[in-house]
C-alpha cells in the first residue's frame, strides 16, 4: 500500500470518520463512543448516488468532538469500512478539509483547514490512515480542542454492495497539553445504503436502524376458554338465562313429569294431553294404537264413538244412529 507524502484535502476522510466521541482513557487506552450528547455527534452523509455499489461516491461527514479532552498535538486517525471501499481515494478527490472551531458554522464551511498538516496517508479497501506533523516535524501540526467540529467533503468512496444500514468504525490518537498520550474511538451513527428516495422511504424498506428500538408483533388475543354465557358445566345458554328451543323426534317430558322445557317439533301424531302427565309414559306413546278397557254388560262388543269431522268417514249423522242402535241393544239384554 503505498504512501503519499504531499498534503492532501482527501485525508479529511479519515479523520471524520475516526474522530469520533468517546471518554479517553487516561493510560491511553481506547474508550469506546456511546454516541451520548455528552460525548459526540457523528454524521455520515452520502452525498451522491446511494444505490449499492455504486463507486466514487461524494460523501460529507460533520463529527463535533465532546469526548471531553483537548488534543494539544494531533497525530493520527484510522478509519475502516468494511462494507465499503477507500480504495480508490487520492489527493485530487478532496473538496472541504478543515475545522470549524467551536462548531459554530452552517452546512460545511470551516475556519480552518487541515491540508497542510497531513505528513502521510494509505488508503486500501477497508481501511484509511491518516498521520499528522507532529512538532518535531518541519510540516505545522495541528490540535483538536474539545467541541470543536471536523468537516470534510470528498468523493472517493465505494457504496456497500448491498442495501442497508452502515456505519463507519474509527480511533484517534494525540498528545494533551500535559504530555499525555491518548487514543478514543468509536462508531459513527448509521446511514442508509438503498435505492431510495428519501430516509422515510429507507425505513419503509429497510426498517428503522439498529440503533433504535426494533417493533415487536402484538400477539393477537385468542378466544376465551368459555364464552361469558357459558353455564359453567359446559352447556352455553342465551344471555338471559332462558334454555334454547330444541328440536326432538317425539314428545318430551322434564324429569319432574310436567311438560319439558323445550319445545320440541314432534315427527309423529300428538300425544294424548291426559298421558303427557303420566310419569311412566313411553317416548312412543303418541304413535301407538290404545286398547279399549272392558265394559260391563258390554261382553266382547266394543263400539267406537267416532268423531265428528270434515272428510270421509262417519258424518255427524252417521255418530247419531250408531248411539241410538247401542241403547236398542242395552235395553234388550
Amino acid at each position: 500500500m503505498g504512501r503519499n507524502r504531499e498534503p492532501v484535502a482527501i485525508a479529511v476522510t479519515a479523520v471524520v470518520f475516526a474522530l469520533l466521541a468517546g471518554v479517553a482513557a487516561p493510560d491511553g487506552g481506547v474508550v469506546g463512543a456511546s454516541h451520548d450528547p455528552a460525548d459526540a455527534n457523528y454524521t455520515v452523509v452520502p452525498l451522491g448516488d446511494r444505490s449499492p455499489g455504486a463507486t466514487a461516491v461524494e460523501y460529507g461527514q460533520l463529527v463535533v468532538s465532546t469526548a471531553g479532552v483537548d488534543i494539544a498535538t494531533l497525530e493520527r486517525t484510522t478509519a475502516v469500512y468494511e462494507a465499503g471501499s477507500w480504495e480508490g481515494c487520492g489527493p485530487q478527490d478532496g473538496e472541504t478539509f478543515g475545522v470549524d472551531r467551536g462548531a459554530t458554522r452552517d452546512g460545511y464551511e470551516v475556519d480552518e483547514s487541515l491540508q497542510d498538516n497531513v505528513k502521510t496517508f494509505s488508503a486500501g479497501e477497508d481501511v484509511f490512515e491518516v498521520e499528522f506533523n507532529d512538532e518535531d516535524d518541519i510540516g505545522a501540526s495541528t490540535y483538536l480542542d474539545d467541541g470543536d467540529e471536523v468537516i470534510s467533503v470528498a468523493e472517493c468512496i465505494d457504496n456497500p454492495d448491498e442495501p442497508g444500514w452502515y456505519r463507519i468504525s474509527g480511533t484517534t490518537t494525540g498528545v494533551t497539553e500535559n504530555g499525555e498520550r491518548v487514543t478514543f474511538g468509536g462508531d459513527s451513527h448509521y446511514f442508509y445504503i438503498c435505492d431510495c428516495e428519501d430516509e422515510s422511504e429507507a425505513r419503509q424498506q429497510l426498517g428503522p436502524p439498529p440503533s433504535e428500538p426494533q417493533p415487536t408483533a402484538t400477539p393477537t388475543p385468542g378466544p376465551e376458554s368459555g364464552s361469558a354465557a357459558d353455564a359453567g358445566d359446559g352447556e352455553s345458554s342465551s344471555d338471559d338465562g332462558a334454555a334454547p328451543t330444541a328440536t326432538t323426534t317425539g314428545p318430551a317430558v322434564d324429569e319432574s313429569g310436567g311438560a319439558a322445557a323445550a319445545t320440541p317439533t314432534p315427527t309423529g301424531p300428538a300425544a294424548d294431553e291426559g298421558d303427557a302427565g303420566d310419569a311412566d309414559a313411553s317416548a312412543d306413546a303418541a304413535t301407538a294404537t290404545p286398547t279399549p278397557a272392558r265394559t260391563e254388560g258390554w261382553d266382547d262388543r266394543v263400539v267406537r264413538t267416532p268423531t265428528a269431522a270434515d272428510g270421509p268417514g262417519f258424518g255427524a249423522g252417521a255418530a247419531i244412529v250408531a248411539l241410538a242402535a247401542a241403547a236398542l241393544l242395552v235395553g234388550r239384554r
